[in-house]
Protein backbone atom coordinates (compact mmCIF):
# COMPACT_ATOMS: atom_id res chain seq x y z
CA UNK A 1 0.00 0.00 0.00
CA UNK A 2 1.58 3.26 -1.06
CA UNK A 3 1.89 5.49 1.94
CA UNK A 4 0.15 9.14 1.52
CA UNK A 5 2.84 12.17 0.86
CA UNK A 6 3.31 14.27 3.75
CA UNK A 7 1.85 18.00 3.45
CA UNK A 8 4.89 20.13 2.16
CA UNK A 9 6.40 22.33 4.76
CA UNK A 10 6.32 26.18 4.37
CA UNK A 11 9.78 27.43 3.27
CA UNK A 12 11.82 28.86 5.69
CA UNK A 13 11.82 32.45 4.11
CA UNK A 14 7.81 32.49 3.58
CA UNK A 15 7.08 35.77 4.13
CA UNK A 16 4.38 34.83 6.53
CA UNK A 17 6.86 34.43 9.20
CA UNK A 18 9.03 36.40 10.74
CA UNK A 19 12.35 34.42 9.48
CA UNK A 20 10.40 35.32 6.25
CA UNK A 21 11.09 39.23 6.57
CA UNK A 22 14.34 38.54 8.09
CA UNK A 23 15.38 36.66 4.94
CA UNK A 24 13.91 39.93 2.75
CA UNK A 25 15.88 42.55 4.38
CA UNK A 26 19.28 40.30 4.37
CA UNK A 27 18.26 40.44 -0.03
CA UNK A 28 17.75 43.88 0.14
CA UNK A 29 20.17 45.55 2.20
CA UNK A 30 22.78 42.95 3.18
CA UNK A 31 21.34 43.24 6.72
CA UNK A 32 18.93 41.33 8.35
CA UNK A 33 16.91 41.94 11.65
CA UNK A 34 19.94 40.68 13.99
CA UNK A 35 22.40 42.92 12.62
CA UNK A 36 19.56 45.82 13.64
CA UNK A 37 18.74 44.15 16.81
CA UNK A 38 22.74 44.27 17.55
CA UNK A 39 23.47 48.06 16.46
CA UNK A 40 20.70 48.98 18.52
CA UNK A 41 21.62 47.08 21.78
CA UNK A 42 25.23 48.56 21.21
CA UNK A 43 23.61 51.93 22.02
CA UNK A 44 20.76 50.91 24.76
CA UNK A 45 22.36 48.04 26.54
CA UNK A 46 26.16 47.57 25.45
CA UNK A 47 26.96 45.19 28.72
CA UNK A 48 24.40 42.37 27.27
CA UNK A 49 26.45 42.66 23.62
CA UNK A 50 29.70 42.70 25.58
CA UNK A 51 28.64 39.33 27.47
CA UNK A 52 27.40 38.41 24.65
CA UNK A 53 30.62 38.41 23.25
CA UNK A 54 32.54 36.14 25.18
CA UNK A 55 29.93 33.00 24.22
CA UNK A 56 31.49 31.08 21.08
CA UNK A 57 27.88 32.14 19.00
CA UNK A 58 27.23 35.53 20.41
CA UNK A 59 24.28 33.64 22.63
CA UNK A 60 22.72 32.98 19.02
CA UNK A 61 21.28 37.13 19.70
CA UNK A 62 23.87 39.09 17.84
CA UNK A 63 25.92 39.26 14.66
CA UNK A 64 29.51 39.45 15.35
CA UNK A 65 30.81 42.62 15.81
CA UNK A 66 33.39 42.89 13.16
CA UNK A 67 30.69 42.11 10.85
CA UNK A 68 28.78 44.76 12.15
CA UNK A 69 31.80 47.29 11.92
CA UNK A 70 31.90 46.23 7.89
CA UNK A 71 28.52 46.79 7.37
CA UNK A 72 28.79 50.46 8.75
CA UNK A 73 32.02 50.99 6.62
CA UNK A 74 30.31 50.01 3.46
CA UNK A 75 27.24 52.20 4.43
CA UNK A 76 29.75 55.18 4.18
CA UNK A 77 31.05 54.03 1.07
CA UNK A 78 27.49 53.73 -0.50
CA UNK A 79 26.66 57.09 0.92
CA UNK A 80 29.06 58.75 -1.69
CA UNK A 81 26.65 60.33 -3.45
CA UNK A 82 25.63 62.59 -0.49
CA UNK A 83 29.00 63.44 1.11
CA UNK A 84 31.41 63.11 -1.60
CA UNK A 85 30.07 65.16 -4.96
CA UNK A 86 31.74 68.03 -6.12
CA UNK A 87 29.96 71.25 -4.54
CA UNK A 88 29.76 69.33 -1.64
CA UNK A 89 30.85 70.62 2.37
CA UNK A 90 34.00 67.76 1.85
CA UNK A 91 34.70 68.04 -1.31
CA UNK A 92 35.18 71.80 -0.85
CA UNK A 93 37.35 71.77 2.13
CA UNK A 94 39.55 69.13 1.05
CA UNK A 95 40.29 71.18 -2.19
CA UNK A 96 40.61 73.90 -0.45
CA UNK A 97 43.04 71.82 1.45
CA UNK A 98 44.76 70.69 -2.26
CA UNK A 99 44.84 74.15 -3.35
CA UNK A 100 47.45 75.45 -1.16
CA UNK A 101 49.70 72.58 -2.75
CA UNK A 102 48.68 73.82 -6.23
CA UNK A 103 52.24 74.41 -7.05
CA UNK A 104 53.18 71.13 -6.59
CA UNK A 105 50.10 69.69 -8.32
CA UNK A 106 51.06 71.92 -11.73
CA UNK A 107 48.29 72.04 -14.04
CA UNK A 108 46.10 69.51 -12.37
CA UNK A 109 42.41 70.22 -12.04
CA UNK A 110 41.79 70.67 -8.46
CA UNK A 111 37.88 69.89 -8.83
CA UNK A 112 38.92 66.44 -10.07
CA UNK A 113 41.85 65.47 -8.34
CA UNK A 114 39.60 65.85 -4.89
CA UNK A 115 36.67 63.48 -6.47
CA UNK A 116 40.14 61.32 -8.03
CA UNK A 117 41.27 61.69 -4.09
CA UNK A 118 38.02 60.97 -2.38
CA UNK A 119 37.51 57.72 -4.58
CA UNK A 120 40.84 56.45 -3.94
CA UNK A 121 39.91 57.00 -0.31
CA UNK A 122 36.73 54.76 -0.29
CA UNK A 123 39.03 51.90 -1.49
CA UNK A 124 41.76 52.44 0.96
CA UNK A 125 39.91 53.36 4.35
CA UNK A 126 38.18 49.78 4.72
CA UNK A 127 41.95 48.43 4.61
CA UNK A 128 43.33 51.44 6.73
CA UNK A 129 40.57 50.80 9.33
CA UNK A 130 41.56 46.85 9.88
CA UNK A 131 45.35 47.18 9.68
CA UNK A 132 45.44 49.63 12.66
CA UNK A 133 42.69 48.89 14.73
CA UNK A 134 43.10 44.89 14.48
CA UNK A 135 46.41 44.53 16.37
CA UNK A 136 45.28 47.42 19.32
CA UNK A 137 41.96 44.92 19.57
CA UNK A 138 44.18 42.32 20.21
CA UNK A 139 46.75 43.56 22.75
CA UNK A 140 43.94 46.48 24.95
CA UNK A 141 43.81 44.70 27.99
CA UNK A 142 40.60 46.85 29.91
CA UNK A 143 37.73 43.88 29.51
CA UNK A 144 38.47 41.92 32.78
CA UNK A 145 41.23 39.26 33.73
CA UNK A 146 41.82 36.52 31.98
CA UNK A 147 40.14 38.13 28.45
CA UNK A 148 41.58 36.00 25.81
CA UNK A 149 43.05 37.49 22.36
CA UNK A 150 39.98 36.84 20.59
CA UNK A 151 37.39 37.94 22.78
CA UNK A 152 39.23 40.87 23.28
CA UNK A 153 39.00 41.14 19.57
CA UNK A 154 35.51 40.97 19.57
CA UNK A 155 34.43 43.28 22.32
CA UNK A 156 36.96 46.02 20.97
CA UNK A 157 35.28 45.92 17.70
CA UNK A 158 31.89 46.33 19.41
CA UNK A 159 32.97 49.32 21.30
CA UNK A 160 34.05 50.72 18.16
CA UNK A 161 30.40 50.38 17.24
CA UNK A 162 28.86 53.54 18.42
CA UNK A 163 31.52 55.64 17.04
CA UNK A 164 30.72 54.24 13.55
CA UNK A 165 27.76 54.85 14.04
CA UNK A 166 27.70 58.50 14.15
CA UNK A 167 30.23 58.73 11.14
CA UNK A 168 27.31 57.20 8.95
CA UNK A 169 25.22 59.57 10.68
CA UNK A 170 27.52 62.20 9.95
CA UNK A 171 27.84 61.20 6.70
CA UNK A 172 24.08 61.79 6.06
CA UNK A 173 24.17 65.44 7.44
CA UNK A 174 27.34 66.65 5.29
CA UNK A 175 24.59 68.00 2.49
CA UNK A 176 22.88 70.26 4.84
CA UNK A 177 26.23 71.94 5.97
CA UNK A 178 28.44 74.47 4.37
CA UNK A 179 32.10 73.92 4.05
CA UNK A 180 33.08 76.53 6.89
CA UNK A 181 30.52 74.94 9.09
CA UNK A 182 31.45 71.70 8.48
CA UNK A 183 35.25 72.32 8.98
CA UNK A 184 34.47 74.00 12.29
CA UNK A 185 32.42 71.43 13.49
CA UNK A 186 35.41 68.44 13.29
CA UNK A 187 36.85 69.04 16.50
CA UNK A 188 33.78 69.12 18.61
CA UNK A 189 32.55 65.90 16.39
CA UNK A 190 36.10 64.46 17.56
CA UNK A 191 35.06 65.19 21.32
CA UNK A 192 32.08 63.85 21.04
CA UNK A 193 33.23 60.67 19.55
CA UNK A 194 35.60 60.26 22.39
CA UNK A 195 32.59 60.80 24.68
CA UNK A 196 30.65 58.03 23.35
CA UNK A 197 33.47 55.61 23.26
CA UNK A 198 34.51 56.01 26.29
CA UNK A 199 30.76 56.37 27.70
CA UNK A 200 30.22 52.59 25.78
CA UNK A 201 33.02 50.68 27.77
CA UNK A 202 32.32 52.04 30.54
CA UNK A 203 28.49 50.97 30.24
CA UNK A 204 29.79 47.87 28.70
CA UNK A 205 31.74 46.07 31.54
CA UNK A 206 30.48 43.86 34.27
CA UNK A 207 29.02 45.17 36.82
CA UNK A 208 30.59 43.74 39.26
CA UNK A 209 34.07 46.01 38.24
CA UNK A 210 34.30 49.06 40.74
CA UNK A 211 32.71 52.40 38.97
CA UNK A 212 36.50 53.91 39.12
CA UNK A 213 38.15 50.61 37.30
CA UNK A 214 35.50 51.18 34.23
CA UNK A 215 35.80 54.78 34.23
CA UNK A 216 39.92 54.58 33.73
CA UNK A 217 39.06 52.02 31.55
CA UNK A 218 36.61 53.98 28.96
CA UNK A 219 38.73 56.99 29.22
CA UNK A 220 41.84 55.16 28.07
CA UNK A 221 39.80 53.05 25.35
CA UNK A 222 38.62 56.48 24.14
CA UNK A 223 41.88 58.27 23.93
CA UNK A 224 43.39 55.08 22.24
CA UNK A 225 40.10 54.71 19.45
CA UNK A 226 40.42 58.43 18.92
CA UNK A 227 43.99 58.37 18.12
CA UNK A 228 43.90 55.26 15.86
CA UNK A 229 41.23 56.79 13.80
CA UNK A 230 43.48 60.05 13.25
CA UNK A 231 46.12 57.72 12.03
CA UNK A 232 43.74 56.24 9.42
CA UNK A 233 42.31 59.23 8.61
CA UNK A 234 46.36 61.08 8.39
CA UNK A 235 48.06 57.57 6.63
CA UNK A 236 45.16 57.34 3.81
CA UNK A 237 45.71 60.95 3.01
CA UNK A 238 49.40 60.47 2.87
CA UNK A 239 48.97 57.24 0.70
CA UNK A 240 45.97 58.74 -1.29
CA UNK A 241 47.83 62.11 -2.37
CA UNK A 242 50.42 60.12 -2.82
CA UNK A 243 49.55 57.38 -5.67
CA UNK A 244 47.57 60.41 -7.25
CA UNK A 245 50.44 62.49 -7.36
CA UNK A 246 52.87 60.20 -8.60
CA UNK A 247 50.24 58.77 -11.05
CA UNK A 248 48.22 61.78 -12.51
CA UNK A 249 44.39 62.54 -12.34
CA UNK A 250 42.81 59.03 -12.82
Amino acid sequence: MTTPPEPARPADDDMSRASGWDALLDDLFGLNVRALNSMRAIIVSPRAVFEAARDPDWMGRYTPSIRLAFTLIAAMVFLRFLWGGEGGALHEMTRLGFASQADMLGGMDLDQFTQDYLSTWLVLFPFGYFIVHAPIAFLLRIWGQGTPATVRFRLYFAALLPGLLLGVASTIAIPFFSASVFESALVPALGLTVLIYGVTVFRGLPEGMPEGKRGWRGVLFGAIAICADLLITFSTFVVGFAWLYGSGPA
